[in-house]
């Protein structure tokens, strides 16, 4: 079997919601991070002092058939009228190892449900 990495990176306002996409589409684990970013325009700031939002970052490892469902359903919570809110990318894995087998079960039970 296949897998992929998904990461995505969100404010922390859409951390629930993209949880919950990322199970809808097949994602049955993922690990959650904090973070902070600097983009590549200026911060706004309030009175001198420079506000920088906190960030979610979820990681996921998948069946690769489930990463594009999965990264379509973050395209549509993150990309809001041509403004994007946060960025996912999938990274393709060689090799991988302490895969919980409960998890290659849950993977297979997809399979087999997709194809019916």
């Amino acid at each position: 079997m296949k897998f992929s990495a998904i990461v995505v990176i969100a404010p922390d306002d859409l951390e629930e919601e993209a949880i919950e996409q990322a199970k809808q589409a097949g994602a049955t684990g993922i690990t959650i991070l904090s973070g902070r970013g600097i983009g590549g325009e200026s911060k706004k700031t309030f009175f001198g002092m420079t506000f920088e939002g906190s960030q979610s970052v979820l990681l996921m490892v998948v069946a690769k058939h489930l990463s594009l469902p999965i990264l379509k359903k973050m395209q549509h919570l993150l990309v809001h009228e041509e403004k994007s809110r946060g960025i996912a990318f999938t990274v393709s894995i060689d090799h991988l190892t302490g895969i919980d087998m409960k998890q290659i079960m849950k993977f297979e039970q997809h399979l087999r449900e997709q194809q019916v």
